[in-house]
């Protein structure tokens, strides 16, 4: 089936992060200062009167500019991506090293000690989630960032925590609705490890009620059940339809996804950028053009 949507990402907007990433442990990335934004660039929006020269707030009258002056098949949103915190299944990886975790470990649901089926975060992770809010609050009370109109989670345990600790207390503060929405297509890539594997809805509506679950949204979990692990390909493409869906949605022009570290490098791949791994607990932010062809139309 041909793309509903083509996407690609604005570039000179945020730092590269690809090319800062070797700069840090596992060539993973974590959350830049002012969200990575580039200081001082212009835009032709800029409104030299204006008493606020913020550089957040003059982006985002630029992602509102464009989509003013953009034909009726084009419209840009500033994605807010999260990858969780670190997980009982990121220490038990640790713990055990790669080649007993990808070859034993990561098939079981846990220990006498542990569960990293559909894993939940340590507290380290409930630690780096509880500073990506404060981060959050100081970029948006002091740099005039945009809060998220929209925010959506992957339906696994971690992200679900995380977006609780990041976003809930921020909303609140801001007197802001708390109603994360739920995709199953932003889980992580399916590896047939358990921790990819999540929870029935039940669970989720029972310990998150506040959490709305996408039409659609299957009691039992279906993914991996066929023993097929996707390819990266396979992932990129079920990102393609996840962004087509975000795009089809009235959920603003300024987006929070909240997901994993494979899945940022499958959205970044299908808004045709450079892809880079994250930290645990990082948030990044791209602006993404969306063009819907003909036939979505």
């Amino acid at each position: 089936m041909a793309p509903r949507w083509t996407f690609s990402t604005e570039p000179g907007v945020f730092a590269d992060l690809p090319d800062l990433a070797h700069q840090y442990p596992g060539h993973k990335v974590t959350t830049q200062p002012h969200l990575g934004l580039i200081s001082g660039k212009k835009y032709p929006s800029d409104d030299p009167s204006s008493p606020d020269q913020r550089d957040w707030v003059r982006f985002a009258g630029y992602v509102k500019w464009l989509n003013e002056k953009a034909p009726d098949n084009v419209v840009y949103k500033v994605l807010y991506l999260t990858r969780h915190g670190y997980g009982y299944h990121n220490k038990k990886h640790a713990e055990v090293g790669t080649a007993e975790w990808d070859s034993r470990v990561s098939f079981l649901n846990g220990d006498d000690r542990e569960t990293w089926f559909d894993a939940h975060l340590t507290d380290v992770g409930i630690q780096q989630a509880r500073d990506l809010n404060t981060f959050w609050t100081d970029l948006i009370a002091t740099d005039g960032a945009p809060l998220p109109q929209t925010l959506y989670t992957s339906p696994l345990a971690r992200c679900l925590q995380t977006t609780k600790y990041i976003f809930a207390p921020l909303m609140a503060a801001h007197s802001r609705p708390f109603q994360p929405t739920i995709k199953e297509l932003l889980r992580e890539r399916i590896t047939l490890h358990t921790c990819d594997l999540r929870r029935p809805a039940s669970w989720i509506r029972e310990n998150y009620p506040e959490y709305a679950l996408e039409n659609g949204f299957a009691e039992e979990d279906a993914f991996g059940r066929d023993g097929h692990a996707e390819t990266d390909d396979e992932h990129v493409a079920r990102k393609q339809t996840a962004l087509e869906d975000v795009w089809d949605d009235e959920c603003g022009e300024v987006v929070s996804l909240t997901v994993h570290s494979y899945a940022i490098r499958a959205i970044q791949a299908a808004c045709g950028g450079e892809t880079c791994l994250t930290r645990e607990g990082t948030s990044i932010a791209i602006l993404v053009k969306g063009e819907r062809s003909a036939e979505g139309e």
